[in-house]
């Protein structure tokens, strides 16, 4: 229960969340828009792996790294507040 307490004070699954859906927009516009410009059919396809790669170090740079006021900072320069 630590790790989950843990893992909502820093935003993780907060931004696990966001990041999901942003995907999922992205990959519905694309796949309206891209048929509309006869875009070969492996670009999709390499969209939806692009986003899936990168749902990893999105969630490693909101575990470092929270956002404040103040601009982005080191989860260790912030208070746990």
């Amino acid at each position: 229960m630590a790790l989950i307490a843990e893992l909502k004070r820093r935003n993780v699954i907060r931004m696990a969340g966001l990041y999901l859906v942003g995907a999922w927009l992205f990959t519905q516009v694309s796949s309206t828009m891209l048929p509309m410009f006869d875009a070969p059919a492996w670009l999709p396809r390499s969209i939806v792996i692009l986003l899936a790669v990168g749902f990893v170090p999105a969630l490693i740079f909101s575990w470092v790294f929270e956002l404040t006021p103040h601009g982005i900072k080191r989860d260790a320069e912030v208070k746990p507040e």
